[in-house]
């Protein structure tokens, strides 16, 4: 349904408006939400039309007076021209964050893209200490930051080490015996479980990945 005073904004705005149709459309304006949005936006159109038309300076619109009338359609431009402008100031600011995003999701590729491409993954059996119960195989990919790890570990019998739930550790020695901690976990008896792990070591400087005990013990070994 037509708002019956959808025309009147831009002459209440001017003090267009005789008395009796400002009351009316003040007692309106405290129901209308809609109408209330387009007061609000046509308010600067008072400093436009100040320049052709000698409107008070009042803070609430006041009647024209005689003589001062706009030309026919004025108004209707008027107000036509700064709904416009403030639809066009809404769209920049939608399309300057369009912007902004675009250019984040750019900045991303472009780091993304500038990262050393990772090396296909490796997988390596590792050897058993004798009389060790135990097997496990590793997925190695060298990274642009390091180096990935994956262990697989199994165990034929109850966990090696006393317990039911023994504690193990995977190191990787550079070539220098530098070690770096890759991944720590419990062996729960009877299951075989697969623990993610990294390192800050370059594939390439990795000489050998051990998996001991929390005592320091070696129980598994591969070279690379």
């Amino acid at each position: 349904m037509t708002c019956p005073y959808a025309d009147h904004d831009a002459s209440y705005v001017l003090g267009a408006l005789d008395p009796n149709e400002q009351q009316s459309y003040r007692a309106h304006l405290t129901e209308c939400e809609g109408c209330r949005t387009s007061v609000d936006e046509l308010a600067p159109m008072r400093g436009h039309l100040a320049r052709l038309l000698p409107v008070a300076d009042s803070v609430a619109p006041a009647p024209a007076a005689p003589g001062t009338d706009a030309p026919p359609g004025l108004l209707p431009d008027l107000a036509e021209r700064v709904r416009t402008q403030r639809r066009m100031a809404r769209w920049r600011v939608a399309v300057a964050g369009v912007v902004v995003a675009a250019a984040a999701a750019t900045a991303g590729a472009v780091i993304a893209a500038s990262e050393p491409a990772d090396n296909p993954a490796t997988v390596l059996t590792m050897s058993a200490e004798p009389g060790i119960p135990v097997e496990a195989t590793l997925l190695v990919t060298g990274r642009g930051w390091g180096t990935s790890i994956d262990t697989r570990c199994r165990y034929d019998g109850s966990p090696y080490g006393g317990s039911s739930e023994s504690t193990y550790e995977l190191y990787a020695i550079d070539e220098d015996g530098s070690e770096s901690l890759v991944s720590s976990w419990r062996q729960l008896s009877g299951r075989e479980i697969t623990v993610p792990g990294s390192t800050r070591l370059d594939l390439s400087d990795i000489d050998r990945l051990e998996v001991r005990t929390v005592t320091g013990e070696t129980i598994l070994r591969t070279d690379l």
